[in-house]
Order: structure tokens, then sequence, then C-alpha cells
């Protein structure tokens, strides 16, 4: 069994000026949409409180997931705000809202999905980092998807160790 670390040991970059009014678009999903890091946050949470009891690696590797990915929300966040954008708790088309989260309590169900939601991740992280024009906040976009990589490496040695039982 391996004990999980998660995030990468790489630090994050130093966003610098010129900032871009048009960048806080390409990141605002990110951010705080539908399937962004605030949905990643609450799922993984929600994901520990239901398994403390009966699973306590998979307890904690939620919590330890979901401190990175506020992190992540916390980079966001402060990134839109210096460029002059408004970081409500909302994409592009809808404030966020609780029915983001899947509320699936089987820890086989909900890690098969917890994989394909930050393999969505990385795939619009990597769309954001190419939309923006500033290149620290591309590097962040794309030290971020390090983390994301490394979480469905933890996620599918979970859910590897679960069906092996």
């Amino acid at each position: 069994m391996t004990d999980f670390k998660y995030s990468v040991d790489l630090p994050y970059p130093k966003l610098e000026g010129p900032f871009y009014p048009g960048d806080v678009k390409c990141i605002m999903d990110d951010y705080s949409g539908r399937s962004g890091e605030t949905t990643a946050v609450m799922q993984y949470l929600y994901q520990h409180y239901i398994t403390a009891e009966s699973n306590q690696r998979i307890s904690d590797a939620m919590k330890g997931v979901a401190i990175t990915e506020m992190r992540h929300h916390a980079m966001l966040g402060e990134a839109i705000a210096m460029m002059g954008g408004d970081p409500i708790i909302g994409g592009s088309t809808c404030f966020w809202s609780g029915a983001n989260v899947n509320y699936i309590k089987n820890p086989v169900a909900f890690l098969q999905h917890d994989i394909m939601m930050e393999k969505h991740a990385i795939a619009n992280h990597s769309k954001a980092a190419a939309c923006v024009k500033n290149p620290t906040l591309s590097e962040l976009m794309l030290r971020i998807v390090k983390d994301e990589e490394l979480h469905v490496t933890i996620f599918k040695e979970l859910l590897d160790e679960l069906t092996a039982q």
C-alpha cells in the first residue's frame, strides 16, 4: 500500500502581470463552474465524510485530495481578483450549486466517477492554459494539471485495492 502524497512536489508559479481581462473568462469555469474546483472540493469532502467509519484509507485520501483542490480553488480565485475579475462562486453560465456534487455512496462507483472527473479537469485546465494570454497564468494552469494527474493515479490505486478484494 502506498502512503499518498496529494500534490506534486513542484512549486506553483507566481502570477505576474501584465494581466488580460479576457483571461478571467478562460479560467472561470475551472474555478467554480459545474465541474470546477469548487465542485471537486465539495465532492471529495462528501466522500471523506461518508467513508470515515467504513474505510479510513479512502476517507484520508479524499480529504487530502480535497485540501489540494482547495489550494487550486484559492489560487484561481486570487488570480481572477488580481486580473480585475469577480471571483464569484459560479461559472460562466450559472452560480454554483450543491446539485453539482455527485452523491454516490458506493466507493467503487464514486472512484470511477472521480477518475472521469479528474480527467475532465485535466482537459479543461489544459484548454484554459492554451486560452490565456498571461504566461504565468498558463504555467499555473499546467502546474495544477500535474496535481490532477496525480489524483487520477491515487484514485486508480484505491479502486484497484477495492476491486482486488
